[in-house]
């Protein structure tokens, strides 16, 4: 079988692949084993995932070289589908209830989510199946959901099963509709398959959580992740999802319930190695052209900015921290030590105090000169009770953060100076700190304070007075 040789020429070498890859391989395998013994509760048919594969082939491509003709998903695809849905319950119904899969642009991710979106509907057989392409807007959401529509149009066999309206795509009692956080959604909402295209995209996990929330009726309900690299590595998709799947991956945690696979360049690759790019391309040479990749390529070497970070991203799949880049990462990267803080014990600092009231953060900074390095050691402070309120307003992960001791949480819903003011007497037991430089808004009776301490202040003026 073409997915069994996809396995074999990854763990041979003959196929070059990223270590996620060889681990998700590695899991398979090892619950081929698992499925032997009681306390292993799934199975795996591979019969089920052979009739989702055929029934890829039924489906037809609408655009590009290939219109109108038959969809044959690729070694890697086939791998994939086997995992997804050949892997099941002994009590009935599908193993995972949760898949992430992560690739570069041009791989045929967006085809793949069409073809199971409507294979839900043929081949699960669940009386009154809902599929939702969620997005945060539904313009956006309509995307996948526009795709699916043009590949009935141009599927022969599947021309006469479906009827499409503006909003939906029936079969039966069975829908697919596309839905943002803008959508209506309170008729009938019972989502038995949900997917989320692009879901580094998303600000929050707000759309995840509606799907999820609203699939405990259903017999076997899947969360289907699919995204390309994005440049906010603090929203839910990096922070949650990714590491999640890649923690799972490297079995640090265990969910017998996720599927995640992951392809991408290995942490010690050089992202302008073309040898490499298979890494995040498994369908190089087939939907994404190796002399694309070479143009843009050489347009990133050439120009950097962010058509450096863009060819990263998008093409190699490759995670950075903005648009446009300052500093390039590698470089940026490069001043990451990993630093016993007892070594600074005793050394002379100088600090920075940033103060804010209500919602935004206050930022307190030690500054350590170290022989011909700069040593920065960052404290951040942020009130509890208004922590939710800027994750919800922010789209950041503010309480993630306060979780994994980032951010330090601060009594009340205002800034409480006297927290601050006792921390830096705390601080003064282990470091020689010599003077505070600070904003002078709304900093007058604290630096009052801190001076009484024995603190040298200074103000440093932020704006453009």
């Amino acid at each position: 079988m073409i997915y069994k040789r996809y396995i074999d020429n990854i763990l041979s070498g003959r196929i070059v692949s990223g270590e996620f890859i060889r681990f998700a391989i590695d899991r398979h395998v090892a619950d081929l084993q698992r499925q032997m013994t009681d306390d292993f509760p799934y199975y795996f048919n591979e019969k089920e995932g052979e009739r989702w594969i055929k029934f890829a082939h039924l489906c037809h491509h609408w655009k590009g070289e290939w219109a109108r003709q038959p969809v044959l998903l690729e070694p890697h695809q086939q791998f994939y589908f086997m995992l997804l849905f050949g892997w099941q319950r002994t009590a009935g119904g599908r193993r995972f209830r949760t898949s992430y899969k992560e690739i570069a642009r041009k791989n045929g991710k967006t085809t793949e989510c069409a073809i199971k979106a409507l294979g839900h509907l043929v081949l699960d057989k669940e009386p009154g199946a809902q599929v939702y392409f969620a997005a945060t807007k539904e313009e956006q959401a309509r995307i996948g959901f526009n795709d699916v529509k043009e590949i009935i149009r141009v599927s022969p066999l599947l021309q006469g099963r479906f009827r499409g309206y503006v909003k939906s795509i029936v079969s039966g009692n069975s829908s697919i509709r596309p839905l943002g956080s803008d959508s209506d959604t309170q008729d009938g909402f019972d989502p038995s398959y949900g997917i989320i295209d692009e879901y580094h995209a998303h600000p929050t996990s707000g759309m995840l959580n509606v799907l999820e929330s609203g699939m405990g009726s259903r017999r076997s309900p899947l969360i289907d992740i699919i995204t390309t690299a994005g440049f906010n590595r603090t929203g839910p998709c990096y922070t949650e999802a990714r590491n999640t799947s890649i923690e799972i991956l490297r079995g640090i945690k265990t969910d017998d319930t996720h599927l995640a696979i992951i392809y991408t360049l290995d942490k010690d690759d050089n992202w302008s190695d073309s040898d490499c790019w298979v890494k995040s391309n498994p369908n190089i040479d087939v939907s994404v052209k190796r002399s694309f990749l070479i143009d843009r390529f050489t347009k990133a070497r050439n120009e950097g900015g962010s058509k450096e970070v863009d060819f990263k991203t998008k093409n190699l799949n490759l995670w950075t921290d903005t648009e446009r880049t300052w500093i390039p990462d590698d470089v940026w990267m490069k001043c990451s030590e990993n630093l016993d803080l007892r070594a600074l014990a005793g050394r002379s600092c100088v600090a920075g105090l940033d103060l804010a009231s209500k919602r935004d953060t206050t930022a307190l900074v030690l500054l350590f000169p170290v022989g011909e390095l700069l040593l920065v050691l960052p404290f951040i402070f942020l009130p509890n009770l208004t922590a939710k309120e800027r994750v919800e307003k922010d789209g950041v992960n503010y309480d993630r953060w306060i979780r994994d001791g980032h951010i330090i949480e601060t009594p009340g819903n205002v800034t409480d100076y006297s927290y601050i003011r006792r921390k830096l007497n705390e601080l003064r037991e282990t470091y020689d700190i010599r003077s505070i430089a600070y904003d002078r808004w709304n900093s007058s009776q604290l630096i009052i304070d801190l001076q009484g301490d024995g603190f040298k202040c200074n103000p440093f003026g932020q704006g453009f007075a």
